[in-house]
């Protein structure tokens, strides 16, 4: 009986960062690396620039401003039911997929419990949209009156949800403005969306190329799909195979990066929301056991931004500007050498140079 392979958490943090190109920054285009790291989630808008900063080699705010517009990459409704920008093909290949799990937060919020007619409800939103782009909060004030059963916000909620929907992109600093105007997907792409019978499976190896190796809580967690374990049971044959050291069974594809657990990590700054620590069932992985707590969120609300060191989250950062002045402020969650510090330094200074290019004094504000 053959022995199964155990993989232990550096390995597999290794094979994540290998996968969401952390390890060393890539020389790819901006719609390849969206598509190979599965999207980029998107609710705050600066955030795709910042992970994409981490990622490429001398990447530049315009590229992607650019490639938004040539339509090759979208921003929309998507996994777990956030924003994601994805590739144009990834969208139209897996959104309908996902309605269900879309569906099923409407009915957990409860919306349109007295009965509105969501079939003439979508007639109506989609014949607004192919005159302009219209905001959710536009969409839902023009319609309420045509509705009165229901809140407009539930109303715009709904569009916004059951109606595959992209933002159009702008002029504005991070490519979209805000509110968001949005235009449906089959409109701005000029195709329908598939809706293929094997696009279950499809995602599933999507999924495993992102962020695997990974176990079916994993996959269901980075994805939102129901009867996860069905579709790894299919697929089994065309996958390799390992345990945790929980012993859970992790699945793979067989020619994906798999670096050795000893393979350097450079200090990375990720953004607040990343696919790279809200993916997994267990984010040990990535996050530090003994810093899971203090990482979950900011004292006001807001999630940490995560610093990686030696592939973990090991520190939060954030920015402010104050006139002329841009700073950065480092939380280390522990004490490290002064080589790391230096590294750490470097990409700080370099990061907050990114994000307020006409600043013209930039600080590093350091503490433990």
């Amino acid at each position: 009986m053959a022995t199964t392979t155990t993989l232990g958490t550096r390995a597999l943090n290794r094979a994540l960062l290998a996968r969401q190109l952390l390890l060393a920054r890539k020389r790819m285009s901006v719609a390849d690396a969206v598509h190979a790291v599965g999207g980029l989630q998107s609710q705050e808008p600066k955030d795709p620039y910042v992970a994409l900063w981490s990622r490429l080699r001398g990447f530049k705010a315009e590229q992607l401003r650019a490639v938004a517009e040539s339509r090759m990459i979208v921003r929309g409704t998507y996994l777990r039911g956030t924003i994601h920008t994805l590739s144009a093909t990834d969208y139209a290949d897996f959104r309908l997929l996902l309605q269900p799990m879309l569906d099923r937060v409407l009915r957990i919020e409860q919306r349109f419990s007295n009965g509105v007619d969501t079939k003439a409800l979508e007639r109506a939103a989609r014949a607004l949209l192919v005159r302009d782009p219209l905001s959710a909060q536009r969409l839902g004030d023009t319609l309420a009156p045509a509705f009165p059963k229901a809140q407009k916000e539930d109303l715009a909620q709904w569009i916004r949800t059951c109606v595959p929907l992209v933002m159009v992109p702008t002029d504005d600093r991070y490519g979209y403005p805000r509110p968001p105007r949005f235009v449906t997907a089959d409109q701005w792409l000029d195709r329908p969306l598939r809706a293929d019978p094997s696009a279950a499976t499809q995602l599933v190896l999507r999924c495993l190329s992102a962020i695997g190796p990974a176990t079916s809580s994993d996959v269901r967690t980075w994805s939102g799909l129901a009867g996860v374990k069905p579709l790894l049971e299919e697929l089994r044959p065309r996958l390799v195979t390992f345990n945790d050291d929980s012993g859970r069974e992790l699945f793979d594809l067989p020619d994906a990066p798999r670096p050795r657990a000893d393979t350097p990590a450079p200090p990375r700054f990720l953004p607040e929301y990343d696919n790279t620590f809200l993916s997994h069932a267990d984010r040990t992985r990535i996050v530090l056991k003994q810093h899971i707590g203090r990482f979950t969120e900011a004292k006001n609300g807001r999630r940490l931004r995560a610093l990686l060191v030696d592939g973990f989250v090991r520190g939060a950062w954030s920015i402010t500007r104050q006139r002329d002045t841009a700073t950065i402020q480092v939380l280390m969650f522990e004490k490290f050498p002064k080589a790391t510090i230096a590294e750490l330094s470097q990409e700080a200074e370099a990061l907050v140079r990114f994000l307020e290019p006409d600043a013209t004094q930039f600080l590093i504000d350091a503490a433990a």
